[in-house]
């Protein structure tokens, strides 16, 4: 009897214990549908100490042959410094207006983390963008 109840007693223990939320996920970009033909510029990368974010600010220029319509979102990698061989996490931004080819948006993507102290790195960089249309 006592290992009938403890059965169901353990299988919901670890279906609970197992629960992954969007934030729990591998780093890596969410999953959607690139677009081809689009080029970034950073203009601007600084930290916001007090309320522990780091933000880029720029530019993302159309350069393929066909239009980008709306909603559709850039993305990108945060790292510690310029080596960019340590990833503190990526982030997109949504861009709600559509780009004919030669046309440019801007974008900021902040970058705050319950697990890393962001403050320790002022002299974090981006890098590894993209552009898509999520699912």
């Amino acid at each position: 009897m006592k290992s009938t109840l403890l059965l169901p007693a353990i299988l919901s223990l670890a279906l609970v214990s197992c629960e992954v939320t969007m934030h729990d996920s591998p780093v890596g970009p969410p999953p959607g549908t690139g677009i081809a033909g689009v080029s970034f510029t950073v203009d601007t990368t600084y930290m916001l100490a007090s309320a522990a974010t780091l933000v880029a600010e720029g530019r993302v220029k159309n350069t393929g042959t066909g239009n980008i319509s709306s909603p559709w979102y850039v993305e990108c990698f945060f790292y510690a410094d310029s080596t960019m061989s340590t990833i503190l996490g990526n982030n997109d931004a949504q861009i709600g207006v559509p780009l004919s080819p030669g046309q440019s948006a801007f974008w900021m993507i902040t970058l705050s983390s319950t697990n890393v102290d962001v403050r320790r790195f002022p002299n974090f960089k981006v890098g590894d963008f993209s552009a898509v249309y999520k699912n």
